[in-house]
This record gives structure tokens, C-alpha cells and sequence, in this order.
């Protein structure tokens, strides 16, 4: 069995190793892969976007724990969706914050309330360890997932733009976008940051030196690129800013 793990925490503080000291204390015998530690603090959207990109290349049965929670201690529900009968047959332990919004195909959604799942006393600031961890070793040694609690229809969900929007920027300063290839048309024009953009290439060494292009990147998406540059840097872009674009012809 695998769980999957995506925080804020970096790796810098003890909070991943407790986590992943909880999980192996109930469940010797589970994989712990980490997607990531280094989502910006406190955001939701970026996390969201990050388990939506890597959940899919994981097998039947995986489990992914992700904490980015700027509410914890608070209201806020712990969930856990479970994808049985469908595409992606996995289950996801979260806060209920709209971070899973964006993951699609699960069947079921249950609100976390069986306390003996939890360690005790559980701290006010840390449910990834005394919640979140328990929880999944304890669903991945065979636990029924109708016994963490009841079934929750009103989740939170992220707000989408319908407009041209940056949804990301990675670490090499690529631009991804909310837009798809075919939604560009032939003789398509992006208009951001005072420069244009007319072309998709299939990979970056097809750019000339200095030139601001596009690509369809690994999530399906049109992202905006430099030849080894940042393009979020020339263009003074962050996550959220809007842009223009003029459409070509579409395909029938």
C-alpha cells in the first residue's frame, strides 16, 4: 500500500518526519512517497493544482494525504474521498478547504469524526500528525472507510476564472495557464505583459534565443515559456493575473 504525501511544511522543521513516524508506527508495512514539501504556505490553489497533476500516475488503492491548511484549529471539517467504482480508484485525506476541489471522479465523501482513529490530545495546530496520519495508516491496513465517519455533500470548492489566467509558475519560471490547445484555434494571439505570443512548439530547443513561445505541458495545459529564461520574470507574472487572447481558427 502507498500514501502520498503533499504539505507546506518544508523540510526544514520535524513536522514531515512525525507524520510519516505516526504512519509507520500503525502501519509498518505501507511505501511513503512525497510528492512534495515545498507548496508557498497556506496555499490551497497551488496544492490543489500539484495533487491533481500527480494523483493520476499513481495506482488502484493509493492514498494521498494532503495538508495545506491555514484553518487548522478552527471549523474547518477533515475529509476523506474515496474514488471506488471510477477512473482513478483512490482515496484522499485533506482538509475540507477546496484543496481537493480539483480532483475529479471520487464517489463518496466523509466527514472525519470517529476520535478513536486519532492520536491523543490532539494538538490544535497539527491534525496532519494527530488526524491526517492516523487516519490513513489505519485505512491502508483495511479499516472500512464508512467507519471514519459520515457522508458530506457541501464541500468547499475553488472558485474558477473563465477568463485567461495564470494558474501557476514552477520553479523554472514556465507559466502555466488555464488554457488548452484547441481552445487557441490556428493564428492565435496571446497578448501578456506587453508582448505577444503566436506559437506552439513541441519541445524548448525549437525557440529562438530571447523568444517568448508556448507548449502544451504534461498537465494538458498551454504554458508560457522561455529557452532556458524565466518567463514569469520577464513578464512580471504571478499566479492570478490575467491576459488576452485573440483566437484563430478553430478546428471543426
Amino acid at each position: 500500500m502507498i500514501i502520498t504525501l503533499t504539505t507546506d511544511f518544508g523540510l526544514k522543521d520535524p513536522f514531515v518526519g512525525a507524520m510519516k513516524g505516526v504512519i509507520l508506527s500503525l502501519a509498518p508495512n505501507v511505501q511513503i512517497v512525497d510528492i512534495t514539501h515545498d507548496i508557498p504556505s497556506y496555499d490551497v490553489i497551488e496544492a490543489s493544482i500539484v495533487i491533481k497533476e500527480a494523483c493520476r500516475y499513481f495506482p488502484v488503492g493509493t492514498i494521498h494525504i494532503v495538508v495545506v491548511d491555514p484553518g487548522v484549529g478552527s471549523q474547518r471539517r477533515p475529509i476523506v474521498l474515496s474514488g471506488k467504482g471510477n477512473q482513478l480508484d483512490q482515496i484522499f485525506i485533506a482538509p475540507d478547504n477546496g484543496v481537493l476541489s480539483l480532483v475529479l471522479g471520487f464517489s463518496a465523501a466523509r466527514h472525519i469524526t470517529n476520535d478513536s482513529f486519532f492520536r491523543n490530545p490532539v494538538s490544535r495546530t497539527f491534525h496532519g500528525r494527530d488526524i491526517f496520519a492516523p487516519v490513513a495508516a489505519k485505512l491502508a491496513t483495511g479499516t472500512p472507510i464508512e467507519s471514519v465517519g459520515p457522508t458530506v455533500t457541501n464541500l468547499v470548492t475553488l472558485s474558477s476564472s473563465e477568463s485567461p489566467t495564470v494558474l501557476r509558475v514552477d520553479k523554472f519560471g514556465n507559466i502555466l495557464t488555464n488554457l488548452r490547445r484547441d481552445q487557441l484555434g490556428v493564428g492565435f494571439e496571446i497578448r501578456v505583459g506587453g508582448m505577444k505570443v503566436r506559437r506552439v512548439l513541441s519541445s524548448y530547443s525549437e525557440a529562438l534565443p530571447d523568444e517568448l513561445f508556448a507548449i502544451e505541458g504534461s498537465a494538458g495545459l498551454i504554458e508560457l515559456c522561455m529557452n532556458q529564461g524565466s518567463a514569469a520574470n520577464r513578464l512580471n507574472l504571478r499566479r492570478g493575473a490575467e491576459f488576452e487572447v485573440e483566437t484563430g481558427t478553430l478546428n471543426q
